[in-house]
């Protein structure tokens, strides 16, 4: 009687085990650039994602030549799992191949919106937007 009931056991035992040791998550990169031309001007953009399991790493760079001048936009995005939160003052995001990315939440000419409760663990998509000559717009961290 015990081993006819433990067999159950021992196979949810050995499943799980085998699901816990599974192969690391899949890296997946991807680059791409844009040249768009118009009567306004010429746009280029270049966009890089590193994706690893559900987390990801992304940068976009905008370039805009129009006869007013040259502008630059940078958007930087991150999902991951956040390891340290001080509110209004920082946030830190762990991703796939355990890079930490730190962005402040505090500043001068900054923008920022917390979509639900934040907290250490907690899985984020994270998204910083800065503008020409390094100004900073908007960091937006959302639940994805």
């Amino acid at each position: 009687m015990y081993y006819r009931n433990s067999v159950p056991l021992i196979a949810a035992a050995a499943i799980a085990a085998l699901t816990a040791c599974g192969k690391p998550a899949e890296k997946v990169e991807t680059k791409s650039q844009t040249t768009t031309t118009s009567p306004q001007g010429q746009v280029e953009t270049r966009k890089e994602t590193t994706q690893v399991g559900t987390t990801l790493e992304g940068k976009t760079e905008t370039t805009s030549k129009t006869d007013q001048g040259t502008v630059k936009t940078d958007v930087q995005t991150v999902v991951g799992t956040v390891t340290v939160y001080e509110a209004g003052k920082k946030i830190e995001v762990l991703t796939g191949e355990k890079t930490r990315h730190t962005f402040a939440l505090d500043g001068k000419d900054l923008a920022v919106s917390v979509d639900g409760p934040i907290a250490v663990g907690t899985r984020v998509r994270l998204v910083e937007e800065k503008g020409d000559r390094g100004s900073r717009l908007s960091v937006t961290v959302e639940r994805p």
